[in-house]
Parts: structure tokens; C-alpha cells; sequence
């Protein structure tokens, strides 16, 4: 468990949700080229595939943004090409790679407006204003070709120094063009578990029970209704003197209230979808994993994104 201390900058936003929670080697599409890290809370993470997509500006539908994602999971593009959805898409596969980390650069009018880091249990969005610097050395109708850095004062917060040469995820791979070979070689259908209903039944119980220890700071609960790798890391930081200034911290900044939409249950595993009111009255959406240890259902990780 990371437990996060926001901070609050001029101009923009940030929104640091703070969540109870291997790298995947694999080589990017051919053409494709990715390079630099992130560093974040003392940990470097560095990138092996990477992809760019188009989607609707948050607030103005009419307008399109770029967005460009790097993982540490090799990314079904063939997947993303074929849905509208790209970003819940991208997010489903991150999902379904252990341990995965993310990083996601909205760019807006040749400027970066939001990044969204994703890892070791840990959300952390920045929004609402121009973000780092991106020189943009080439963008066309099949590719962009960028470099992005992300600077911050405190080393324990985001920073980022990335470059990306990308192929649009809409456009086919150049690997496909061998005619039926490109059946072949497609990636095999995520699995697909039985639909939960709105409040995601038992699993979605223990998502609730566990937000509500959040929002109380109660330890005990929070360990009672995580996953033994999860109630572990919260054990060894419990030694830290800081830790009851930085728990009071994750209570101010844990969502005011939640809903489970929905999800689906995978039988060891389940997926819910969540909508939830942060302290503010701000909106935001995300995902909870939850796994069955010992017959019980337990949260595994759970990634919210909202504060806009």
C-alpha cells in the first residue's frame, strides 16, 4: 500500500488518490521505438511497449485529443484497433498483467493537459493545465513521434523523461499485411467471466466494507479485507513514524462515496466498475480487482481517475 501525500499546485490540479493494491518483457510492433522512465515514490519504472490513439476531449466532445500510453505490459494493439473504447480498453489489459504500471500523456493543442501514472498500488493524475514540456518532431494521419519530460521539485513525486515514436493504434499493422497470416496471428479473445449486477454482489460487499475502512482510517478493517500480499506491505509500514500523519492524509483524500456499477466475476477473480464523489463533489470512475484467498473475497487493487 502506497499512502500519498497530495500536493496542490497554480494552474493545475493535482489529484493524488492514495489505493490498497511483473514486468512483462516483450518487444513492441515493429516500427515502433519508446525510450526513457518514470521515477515515482523512490521506485524507477521503465517502459516496454507503448501505443497512441485518438479519443474526445473531456469537456468538449467536438474536439479531438492524442493519446499516447506506455506500459510495462505488451499491449494488444489488434485488440485496441478494433474498439472505439481505447482507453477502458488499454485499461482492462492493464488490469489483466500482474503487477502492471502505466503511464498516459492526454495531449491537447500540441500541449500535454493531463498524465496519469498507474503502479504499485498507487493512482497519481495530473490535470488542467499545460503539463511538462512535449516537443513534437513529427505527427501525422499513422504516426507521432515525440519526447516528454515531466520535472518536479520533491524527487518522491511523478517525474518523467519519455520519448515515443508510435503507429496510431486505428491503423493496421504492417506485420498484418500477409494476407491470412494476420488471423493466425492475432491475439486470443480475453476471457469474459459472468456479469455482476449493480453493487457487484459479494465482492462488491467487500470493495464497500473496504472504502468505508478507508474513509474511517481503521487499520484492522482495511487488513481484513485486502489480499495477504496487500495487508502485508500495509504491516511493514506500520513501523513508520510517519504513518499515522500519512494515514489521516489517505482518509482526507479517500472518495466521499462509491457505487459498483457492474462488473464480472472470473470465478478466483473479479472486476467491478465503480463511480464515486470525491471530498469535493468531483466525479471519477474506476476499477476495483478483487481475488478469492481462503474462499473469501479479497481487494487486490483498486485505480480510480477523476478530480477534473
Amino acid at each position: 500500500m502506497k499512502l500519498i501525500v497530495p500536493q496542490f499546485r497554480p494552474a493545475r490540479r493535482r489529484f493524488v488518490a492514495a489505493i490498497l493494491v511483473a514486468l512483462a518483457a516483450a518487444s513492441a510492433a515493429q516500427a515502433d521505438s519508446i525510450g526513457g522512465d518514470c521515477r515515482y515514490g523512490g521506485q524507477t519504472t521503465t517502459f516496454v511497449d507503448g501505443v497512441v490513439f485518438k479519443e474526445p476531449n473531456y469537456f468538449d466532445k467536438s474536439k479531438i485529443d492524442i493519446i499516447v500510453a506506455l506500459t510495462t505490459f505488451p499491449i494488444d494493439k489488434a485488440a485496441l484497433a478494433k474498439t472505439a473504447q481505447k482507453s477502458a480498453a488499454l485499461t482492462s489489459q492493464r488490469f489483466a498483467a500482474d503487477d502492471a504500471r502505466s503511464v498516459k500523456l492526454r495531449i491537447e493543442d500540441k500541449m500535454v493537459s493531463a498524465v496519469d501514472y498507474n503502479g504499485d498500488g498507487t493512482s497519481v493524475s495530473s490535470s488542467g493545465g499545460d503539463i511538462g514540456e512535449i516537443t513534437v518532431k513529427a505527427n501525422d494521419a499513422t504516426r507521432i513521434e515525440a519526447s516528454f519530460s515531466l520535472k518536479d521539485d520533491d524527487a518522491d513525486d511523478l517525474n518523467c523523461t519519455l520519448s515515443f515514436n508510435l503507429a496510431y493504434a486505428s491503423t493496421t499493422p504492417a506485420s498484418a499485411a500477409a494476407g491470412g497470416a494476420a488471423k493466425s496471428a492475432a491475439a486470443p479473445a480475453a476471457p469474459k467471466g459472468t456479469a455482476l449486477p449493480a453493487g457487484g454482489a459479494e465482492p462488491g460487499k467487500v470493495f464497500l466494507a473496504n472504502l468505508a475502512a478507508m474513509q474511517k482510517g481503521d487499520v484492522d478493517a482495511m487488513l481484513a479485507t485486502v489480499t495477504k500480499e496487500q495487508g502485508d506491505k500495509m504491516r511493514a509500514q506500520k513501523s513508520d513514524p510517519k504513518f499515522g500523519a500519512m494515514l489521516e492524509m489517505m482518509k482526507s483524500f479517500a472518495p466521499k462515496s462509491a457505487i459498483v456499477t457492474g462488473g464480472q466475476d472470473f470465478g478466483d477473480t473479479a472486476e467491478l466498475t465503480i463511480d464515486a464523489v470525491d471530498q469535493s463533489g468531483a466525479k471519477s470512475t474506476g476499477t476495483s480487482k478483487l481475488r478469492k484467498e481462503g474462499g473469501q473475497w479479497k481487494v487486490e487493487k483498486t485505480s480510480m481517475k477523476g478530480g477534473m
